[in-house]
């Protein structure tokens, strides 16, 4: 009776372990949506309101790493609850530093739709933003469905996401030698579709992590990367 009692809390401890992170990648989602959507709309109070909404991210996460530590230290997991667990406090971690860049997108917004000039926006860092978007909600999918084909699909993505990047990239300072006026706004757009990019690795971590969960093992095969001219 009592070892059953004993693996009925373990089960719920689990579950309310997964429901807090499925709770913190909506959160995080939601952020980094809205960082997007704000950018385009030039809402200062909406981006204004992102910014403070990061800590419910930081608090949520410190949640689940004291649960996941607890489990650990109480229910010595073995095999695959101890990857349920170890995969959860990590992807926890990855959506808080999503919800990090998040706020540093909003930032870098707020001084740039105070530009005169912010309407002719030369480059298509929407376009990146979406692109990233649609990773991170597949990334949770197949984290959700326990869908390794999903996972490394988005795993070996992060080449799509590194040739948009670069092409920003390479615009974004073509421009800037023929428009010296534009410059600060321009060093703002660097660092916003840096930052996008760096959310698109995070995607194939959460991937990562979906294998590891599965297979018990990291994929055996390296991430794709474009390569670099500069």
């Amino acid at each position: 009776m009592n070892n059953d009692h004993i693996l009925s809390t373990f089960d719920n401890d689990l579950n309310r372990l997964n429901k807090d992170l499925l709770k913190l990648a909506k959160l995080a989602t939601e952020q980094f949506v809205n960082s997007i959507d704000n950018f385009s709309t030039q809402n200062i109070d909406d981006i204004d309101q992102l910014i403070s909404n990061d800590k419910n991210l930081d608090d949520l996460d410190e949640k689940i790493q004291q649960l996941g530590f607890e489990i650990i230290a109480l229910r010595a997991p073995q095999a695959e609850d101890l990857r349920r667990v170890i995969s959860a406090l990590k992807i926890s971690t990855i959506f808080e530093r999503i919800g990090d860049y998040s706020k540093n997108i909003a930032r870098r917004s707020q001084v740039i739709v105070s530009e005169e000039n912010f309407d002719r926006l030369p480059v298509n860092i929407i376009g990146l933003g979406q692109h990233v978007q649609d990773l991170l909600h597949k990334s949770l999918d197949a984290y959700m469905e326990l869908n390794i084909d999903k996972a490394m699909n988005i795993w070996e993505s992060d080449i799509d996401t590194d040739r948009l990047y670069l092409s920003i990239f390479k615009e974004i300072l073509s421009y800037m030698s023929e428009n010296p006026d534009d410059v600060k706004m321009l060093t703002h757009l660097i660092f916003i579709s840096k930052n996008l990019e760096r959310v698109g690795d995070y995607t194939t971590s959460i991937a990562k992590q979906t294998y590891f969960l599965i297979e018990g093992t990291v994929p055996q095969t390296k991430r794709p990367k474009a390569m670099t001219t500069f």
